[in-house]
């Protein structure tokens, strides 16, 4: 297997810093370094046979995204453009930070 992808959205950078903290867990031979939603092609995304993909929430378990304030873009708008993929083979982990 390759190496995992790590994805994260994120406004505070609260997730961007547990998405650090798992990378330097698992180790750098097994890992790439984390990627920020909004700076990831999808042609990149389907290229991880595993990923871990973190984000935080929004009101009642929205996602972040342009609508809720998020500049750059985040989760909202980059699923969108994985509707019609088959991620059937992919090894998902998800991790979310909320209040």
């Amino acid at each position: 297997m390759g190496k995992i992808g790590i994805v994260f959205g994120t406004n505070s950078g609260t997730t961007r810093l547990i998405a650090k903290k798992l990378a330097r867990l698992l180790g750098g031979e097994c890992v790439d370094a984390p990627l920020n939603v909004n700076r990831i092609s999808v042609h990149n995304f389907v290229q991880y046979d595993a990923l871990i993909l973190g984000t935080p929430s929004f009101g009642e378990g929205e996602l972040p995204s342009e609508l809720h304030g998020t500049k750059n873009g985040s989760w909202h708008e980059f699923l969108m453009q994985l509707e019609d993929l088959d991620m059937a083979t992919k090894t998902i982990g998800l991790y979310g930070l909320g209040d």
